[in-house]
């Protein structure tokens, strides 16, 4: 948190959740008394900023649009709240830590931590040794107060997807020449002479022609090559296909187990 030392710096910063959503504007902004360093601020969650929610800055980032916190809003929201006019209490302060999963006893036993708002009327607290609360307001906050809690976090698989790509087609058009070779069926006509005996006294050997010529004209079929040509489109598109795959992941889920007995409980005579 180099960027946000000051008080100056965090007052009416804006702050963002781990999610890039934003969750409200600094109000409050508390200080450790050992090191003098930010350690908590506020953003007003309530109706007309009735409430604040506290928030840990210890792990927060800055940004160029003001502070990243990594919790998101709903988280935050469900973080213990006191009233804008109040004091935090050490029972308060105890559950803030239990509640962002922070070391109490290392961190926070044995400071105090003083409120600095924008006119806000906040009470400063500086110099009042948290471990045990003076106040007339902390008096009255921990009156009553007879049952101690601790929170247990579940995470859960929050699964999406993402488009990769995997692979490109191209169409691409070249010609080249092939040789094709074809069978065609041909007739052609061959001369067949052929001898034949005649009656010598027949008319047709008696007769005197003399000189005498026949002509026969013969034929045959040759190949006549002719080209044609085909067409066809191609093109490409795409389809897309719905699959199921099976995502599985790590979660930590956090068991409360009792220890002692608890006694019994009885009607209140």
């Amino acid at each position: 948190m180099d960027d946000f030392t000051s008080v100056e710096r965090l007052q009416n910063a804006t702050v963002y959740g781990n999610d890039g959503n934003k969750i409200g504007t600094v109000g409050q902004v508390y200080l450790d008394d050992q090191t003098g360093q930010p350690s908590f601020v506020t953003v007003s969650t309530g109706l007309f900023g009735a409430k604040e929610t506290f928030i840990p800055i210890g792990q927060a980032t800055p940004s160029a649009e003001g502070l990243q916190v990594p919790f998101d809003k709903g988280f935050i929201k469900d973080a213990p709240n006191v009233d804008a006019d109040g004091s935090i209490t050490p029972e308060e302060e105890r559950r803030l830590y239990e509640y962002y999963s922070l070391d109490y006893q290392a961190t926070a036993a044995g400071t105090d931590r003083d409120a600095v708002g924008a006119g806000a009327g906040r009470e400063s607290t500086a110099g009042v040794d948290r471990d045990v609360d003076t106040t007339a307001a902390g008096a009255e906050a921990g009156a009553g107060r007879d049952g101690e809690s601790v929170v247990a976090r579940n995470e859960s698989l929050n699964v999406g997807t993402e488009v990769h790509e995997t692979g490109q087609v191209r169409l691409r058009k070249h010609a080249h020449t092939e040789t094709e070779t074809v069978e065609v069926p041909v007739t052609r006509e061959e001369v067949v002479v052929e001898r034949e005996s005649v009656d010598p006294d027949s008319p047709e050997a008696r007769q005197d022609t003399g000189d005498e010529e026949v002509v026969m004209t013969t034929h045959e079929e040759v190949p006549v090559v002719e080209k044609t040509a085909t067409a066809e489109k191609v093109s490409v598109d795409k389809n897309r296909v719905q699959d199921t795959e099976r995502v599985s992941g790590t979660v930590q889920r956090e068991d409360i187990d009792v220890d002692g007995d608890p006694g019994t409980s009885g009607g209140r005579g």
